[in-house]
């Protein structure tokens, strides 16, 4: 069953993103432009939720100053929800793939300018047994995914209103975002627009235009002679009137993240990042209406100009943030 979000959850959210503003703090004196840091770039994929303008996860370092920087990644997430108090009920049985791509240009020594490509799928997917048995197998609970395998529904009632119902796989270009960073002495100020290129009918897209601001710090030190880079954030998210259960739906939106990288060996780097939101409708349920705690772990591997990046992402708070997911990107470098 579901937990009533209350005050007590909102106080810890405050708790976490102040943690993470401490650390950025404290990250920044020692800053530096070369701060060897790295991301997956990884972001919430609940069907209901990843039609927001949530940037991905990023850190302080800007794109090379030489040439365009190229990226391509893919994530499948698979979200097993069923969940019935007070007046709402929520039923998420989904996998959706997101197939992106993205640029960054580096313009003088302070500025770069992006853009994200999102391509998005929903569908019953292929992974619900896999994930199934891997619980069985960790002695993690199975409650939500008793019933058939690889099906596809997403359902939410309130107040003994359907708001959305929908067992019809959907795919089509999502909402396209803009972004700009500008390095602010030892720090890297962020910001971005999300335009409403995607379809709200599909879950491709909110509808809407959102802006998002954070502020990003970095450094690294060494850890068994090698490299160990950490960074954080925290940032704001202001959601535009959209189109998805929009009396719902929240004004704005806090988040934060922190990351460790390792640079095990001259190629092989190993890296853990934690992504938190807060809520992003009024609903007390918190598979929809709660906070993401998002932990992802994985590696990278340089060749070249290029780096192949892959991470496993699991929620760690049973909240609004599919159960599991698989990140692959691979990046290239200015030249």
């Amino acid at each position: 069953m579901a937990r009533t979000v209350g005050s007590g959850e909102h106080l810890r959210v405050r708790r976490m993103i102040l943690s993470v503003a401490l650390v950025i703090c404290g990250l920044v004196p020692a800053f530096a432009e070369d701060s060897g840091a790295d991301s997956f770039p990884i972001r919430n994929h609940n069907p209901f939720l990843q039609i927001f303008g949530l940037p991905t996860f990023q850190t302080a370092e800007l794109a090379e100053p030489d040439g365009f920087q190229f990226g391509l990644s893919y994530d499948m997430a698979n979200d097993a929800d069923d969940a019935d108090r007070l007046t709402e009920r929520l039923v998420i049985d989904a996998e959706s793939q997101v197939l992106g791509l993205s640029m960054r240009r580096r313009v003088g020594e302070r500025f770069e300018f992006g853009i994200d490509v999102p391509y998005v799928r929903h569908s019953g997917g292929v992974l619900d047994s896999v994930i199934y048995n891997f619980h069985n197998l960790v002695g993690l609970p199975n409650s939500n995914r008793d019933g058939p395998d690889d099906q596809y529904q997403l359902f939410f009632e309130k107040d003994g209103t359907v708001r959305f119902d929908t067992s019809t796989p959907t795919s089509g270009l999502g909402d396209i975002q803009l972004s700009a960073a500008m390095q602010l002495g030892k720090a890297t100020l962020r910001a971005g627009l999300k335009a409403p290129t995607g379809d709200p009918d599909k879950l491709t897209g909110s509808g809407a235009t959102d802006l998002s601001l954070g502020m990003y710090g970095g450094s690294v030190t060494r850890f068994f002679d090698r490299d160990l880079s950490y960074s954080g954030f925290v940032g704001v998210l202001a959601l535009g009137d959209g189109e998805v259960m929009a009396d719902l739906q929240r004004s704005a939106v806090p988040y934060g993240g922190a990351a460790l990288r390792w640079q095990a060996t001259e190629r092989l780097a190993l890296a853990t990042q934690l992504y938190v939101q807060g809520p992003y409708f009024h609903i007390d349920l918190d598979e929809l209406g709660g906070t993401t705690f998002q932990l992802a772990f994985g590696a990278d591997i340089r060749l070249q100009r290029t780096l192949l990046r892959f991470a496993i992402v699991e929620d760690i708070a049973a909240g609004a943030a599919p159960d599991f997911a698989l990140h692959l990107s691979f990046r290239s470098f200015g030249g």
